[in-house]
């Protein structure tokens, strides 16, 4: 089972699509350009908007773009809008799930990797990947 589902990966896709853009970006256009179904897409962006992720604008030039810096978003905050918090295991944040708990071999170990990935992925921003693209597209040139 993947950890990232793919509409987080189409989220994370549109949101580096609008770190790079200048202004709001139509629906149609940012899934033409990140290769996302546009009905899928609108779906995501509305979550995203909810969230205070991204602001929307109506109009002839409207559409979306970040309500926030790059840099201020992590793919953790993404995972975390999308699919809701990333645990190794169900007994993590339900322990009333199981009794093993205060014995279990393996919940303190999961636990801890589940930690270490969060952390690991609250480091990765949105502007780290929209700088690979611009950096790429400019040795493209």
């Amino acid at each position: 089972m993947a950890i990232i589902t793919r509409e987080t990966d189409y989220a994370l896709r549109a949101l580096t699509g609008l770190a790079l853009a200048d202004d709001f970006l139509p629906v149609s256009t940012l899934a033409e350009q990140e290769e996302v179904p546009p009905d899928f897409l609108r779906k995501i962006m509305q979550r995203l908007h909810q969230a205070g992720i991204v602001e929307s604008s109506q109009g002839p030039f409207g559409g979306y773009r970040l309500a926030r810096s790059a840099r201020r978003l992590s793919v953790l905050d993404v995972v975390e809008t999308v699919q809701g918090p990333l645990v190794m295991s169900e007994c993590i944040s339900r322990p009333e799930i199981c009794g093993r708990i205060d014995y279990c071999p393996f919940r303190r170990r999961l636990s801890a990797l589940g930690a270490g990935l969060n952390a690991k992925l609250a480091k990765v921003r949105i502007s780290d990947a929209a700088n690979e693209i611009q950096s790429a597209r400019e040795a493209a040139k």
